[in-house]
């Protein structure tokens, strides 16, 4: 007998259908299931990535830039470092609204590039000017469209076009939701796994067990996730190093969303928490610290949780992270734990995508608690699920 579901994310169906949250619970559930079908066709397509991506990198000198809007250019920020470290090249996270707003202040005409574009919708006006653009200030360009939309602008561009690559995640990647969700984290793996396609099999063995781990985490942590999301907090700051820098900025980002404006939300880096930014703490302040999995990077991280914790006074310190330390555990107001699992693809952006389940979670859960609508959080329309109202303008 099949099991009859009645709650997602421990909040009972009905109240979700009332509140208008079903669309968004169910995206945040799914993306384990995204990750493996949507590797599942890298791998089918094998032979096609690996001969784009082999011709490109054999340039003898290249530039990579990551783009995207909002989250879509989060999702670049994430990448950035690990596909540097991976390629020992330069590679760059530029949002399309900084190349759209000043191209020459990027693009670089005789520089051969590879314009690599995430996009939920590929309806965005920056993200297809931005395309645009390139195409007339770069003398070789090659670009890579990440998307969740077959019917897109993005896609539908990269047609009969030698020199581009078309990456389609899963259709229902394409949140239904206002919030991108497992368009996200599904666009990020698949950035990750396009540069590993050589070992492509490895690569889906790890996200099998990532997947694993993500189920494991959200049916483990919901009733303490929950307990947060019903703390009396005003603001809220995500710190995280590296490629959880990125995550911790989408994280702030979902909470700003979700919450339409009435969680104030930041995010910083540990070591630049201290230059300043450090003073927003105050007692309605909640300070999330996602730990590294990075031996020398996690030091910093653990230093500034050592420091919060000692000066805390009535704001709350969560840590998110594997392997904490006992002195940590027992000070902290919350510590969730994520599996550092043993990967065969040496690839430091899954800890992280682990930690952005933690963000969506809490930041969907306070929505409800605060009697927000999740799937539409701004019904009156102030801000839309593809931005409205941009004019673009022809370079001279």
């Amino acid at each position: 007998m099949e099991k009859v579901i009645s709650k997602l994310l421990g909040v009972e169906i009905s109240k979700l259908e009332d509140c208008s949250g079903l669309n968004t619970a169910k995206e945040i559930i799914q993306q384990p299931d995204t990750w493996r079908e949507s590797v599942k066709n890298l791998i089918k397509n094998k032979i096609e990535i690996k001969s784009f991506i082999d011709s490109f990198l054999s340039k003898k000198e290249f530039r990579i830039i990551l783009t995207g809007a909002g989250t879509s250019a989060f999702a670049g920020e994430v990448c950035e470092p690990y596909l540097t470290s991976l390629l020992n090249k330069r590679v760059e996270a530029i949002a399309t609204t900084d190349l759209v707003a000043s191209p020459k202040s990027y693009f670089i005409k005789g520089m051969p590039t590879l314009l690599i574009s995430f996009a939920r919708s590929g309806n965005s006006p920056e993200s297809v000017h931005a395309v645009n653009l390139a195409s007339q200030l770069v003398d070789d360009l090659y670009q890579i469209v990440i998307t969740c939309n077959e019917n897109g602008k993005l896609a539908k561009n990269t047609v009969n076009d030698e020199k581009s690559l078309l990456l389609l995640m899963p259709p229902q990647t394409n949140d239904l939701g206002f919030a991108m969700t497992s368009s996200f984290t599904t666009m990020v793996l698949n950035a990750m796994a396009v540069f590993n396609i050589n070992n492509i099999e490895n690569f889906s063995s790890d996200v099998d067990k990532l997947s694993n781990s993500v189920n494991d985490f959200i049916e483990n942590n919901i009733e303490k996730v929950t307990s947060l999301s019903n703390e009396d907090f005003e603001r809220i700051v995500y710190l995280g190093s590296s490629t959880s820098k990125g995550i911790a900025r989408e994280s702030a980002l979902k909470v700003l969303e979700l919450t339409a404006g009435k969680v104030n939300a930041s995010y910083d880096t540990p070591l630049g928490f201290r230059h300043g930014p450090k003073s927003v703490v105050d007692d309605e302040t909640v300070s999330v610290i996602y730990i590294s999995n990075d031996e020398y990077t996690r030091k910093y991280d653990l230093d500034l949780a050592k420091e919060m914790l000692a000066h805390k006074k009535n704001d709350k310190v969560v840590i998110v992270g594997d392997n904490i330390e006992e002195d940590i555990l027992n000070k902290a107001d919350y510590v969730f734990n994520v599996e550092n699992i043993n990967y065969n693809v040496e690839n430091k952006v899954l800890l992280p995508l682990q930690q952005i389940i933690f963000g969506q979670m809490l930041s969907f859960l306070k929505s409800v608690n605060l009697g927000i609508t999740p799937d539409n959080p701004c019904p009156k329309g102030e801000v839309n699920r593809v931005v409205q109202g941009v004019i673009l303008h022809e370079l001279v």
